[in-house]
């Protein structure tokens, strides 16, 4: 009989999130319809809520500390309680956010001057990437991040759970009518786009763990990015990584002394 321990999976979780959104993103592939197309739509909405839907599971299963959460309903009702955050998390989600989408814009006016500061998404597709971007949270940081890390130093953890992350996203890059499919195979858009997950990885991290351990800090950073990321208007993909760099670089080393270590459960640093 397959003995399960009682203690949080960080590996069951990184493959297992990989094999259930791969296994509904390739269905959806081979539809042939766009990813908005009934019912491909439903392919890929199971696809993306691959990371909570893993993490839960695995939680269900007595895979967790239970000095965090006693269940899996528990669980969910701390990643999602608005209690948990405050407003100084609020205010410096939002100053973040501003500083990694109008940064890059405003070192380069000519682009503002072309195409104007905002590009105005569909209401759609905003929705859908807050929403889709921010449940990812739940299990990417609220499951992964703290399994992970109790392993191997807080920094290490971010950086493979990025490595993971960006890997989720392949089969999207075949998906028809997907921003990544837009972005093309092998492109520097396509290694921009993997490049930038990987590094903005240890800012999730950081977030995470400085609020407390509060899944809705990084929750709320993810879909009001992306959010971000419809509205205003696309810049140059060389400075958006730069700056998102020089950031990530301020944040870990402000934070170096618990980044660089395991953090191995809940508590003070």
């Amino acid at each position: 009989m397959l003995k399960i321990e009682r203690k949080p999976q960080p590996w069951p979780f990184l493959f297992g999130t990989l094999i259930w959104t791969w296994t509904f993103f390739i269905l959806a592939g081979c539809t042939g319809q766009g990813w908005l197309q009934f019912p491909t739509i439903i392919l890929t909405a199971l696809g993306a809520l691959g990371p909570m839907i893993t993490g839960v599971v695995l939680i269900s299963m007595g895979c967790w500390d239970t000095n965090l959460d006693r269940s899996a309903r528990a669980f969910l009702k701390r990643s999602f309680n608005p209690r948990t955050l405050s407003l100084r998390w609020f205010f410096l989600i939002i100053l973040f956010i501003l500083v990694l989408s109008l940064i890059p814009l405003l070192l380069q006016p000519s682009v503002i001057a072309r195409e104007g500061l905002f590009k105005g998404g569909t209401l759609l597709f905003i929705i859908i990437g807050f929403f889709i971007g921010a449940l990812e949270e739940v299990g990417w940081r609220g499951y992964g991040q703290e399994a992970l890390q109790r392993q191997l130093p807080v920094l290490l953890a971010a950086l493979v759970i990025g490595v993971f992350w960006a890997l989720w996203h392949l089969p999207l890059f075949f998906l028809a009518g997907s921003y990544q499919a837009s972005l093309g195979i092998g492109t520097p858009a396509f290694w921009g786009f993997n490049g930038a997950i990987v590094l903005g990885s240890p800012l999730y991290a950081w977030f995470y763990n400085a609020s407390g351990r509060v899944v809705l800090v990084p929750l709320l950073f993810h879909g009001l990015g992306n959010l971000a990321g419809e509205l205003f208007t696309d810049s140059p993909p060389g400075l958006e990584i730069i700056v998102k760099a020089l950031v990530v670089l301020v944040v870990i080393s402000l934070s170096w002394g618990w980044m660089k270590i395991k953090l191995p459960g809940p508590g003070p640093f």
